[in-house]
């Protein structure tokens, strides 16, 4: 387990923000986090000041305080005021429910995308499943979760249905979180082959094969957890 002075942005999310690029200074910030505590990096239950934050992801107080709001809204981070922020804990009950809700929207998300996504926002979303099959057996857990992020991304835009993706992106967030937690490693290669099939089904333009897929990974994500609350 990491300290707070410890812990560190991998290389990816300490590249330094370039003027003129698209993303604003806040969803930078929001991304460093982010990331940070779904892969534990920032520990559930750590403290830290608004001066530690802003020097771990390298922009300035204002995006770091918007940041916050964002991640406090989704349950990622408990905001005290003159006293910093916490790390949200992790519980069981939190994970099913979340796992509960997730499903139905992902299912939606799913069908949406197969009716509404263009040929190209197929292939993408083809490739980022297959990259992370390739990620998943080189056993890369990080760049496993990072595409896995950006294939969520991906799907969503293509679905074109903003209300439903943003009420599953903390879901999605927390299970990934969750993930970490409960060092579910072992199961990569297992996970990528539900999310390649799932993209394989919404590349054929078919909502109904689409939601069945979703379900399916929807159902291993499930088991999987369940299996690892029970040994604990």
């Amino acid at each position: 387990m990491r300290s707070n002075e410890e812990t560190q942005l991998s290389p990816e999310m300490d590249a330094r923000v370039q003027p003129g690029v698209a993303t604003s200074l806040s969803e930078t910030a929001y991304r460093r986090l982010e990331e940070a505590i779904v892969t534990l990096s920032l520990r559930p239950g750590a403290v830290l000041t608004e001066a530690q934050l802003i020097d771990l992801v390298g922009v300035g107080r204002t995006p770091v305080r918007e940041a916050l709001i964002r991640l406090a809204q989704q349950g990622l981070v408990d905001i005290l005021p003159r006293k910093g922020v916490v790390v949200t804990g992790i519980n069981a009950i939190d994970i099913m429910a979340a796992l509960d809700a997730r499903e139905v929207l992902e299912r939606l998300i799913a069908s949406d995308a197969a009716k509404r996504a263009s040929p190209r926002e197929r292939i993408v979303i083809i490739e980022k499943a297959r990259a992370m099959r390739a990620a998943a057996e080189a056993g890369d857990a990080n760049a496993y979760m990072r595409l896995d992020k950006e294939l969520d991304a991906a799907v969503a835009t293509a679905a074109r249905s903003p209300y439903a993706t943003r009420a599953v992106e903390p879901l999605q967030a927390l299970i990934r979180r969750a993930w970490y937690y409960f060092e579910r490693e072992d199961d990569l290669v297992p996970a990528a082959a539900h999310h390649v099939a799932f993209a394989q089904a919404l590349a054929t333009e078919d909502p109904a094969a689409a939601s069945a897929a979703s379900d399916a990974l929807m159902q291993h994500l499930r088991a999987g957890m369940l299996a690892t609350l029970g040994r604990d």
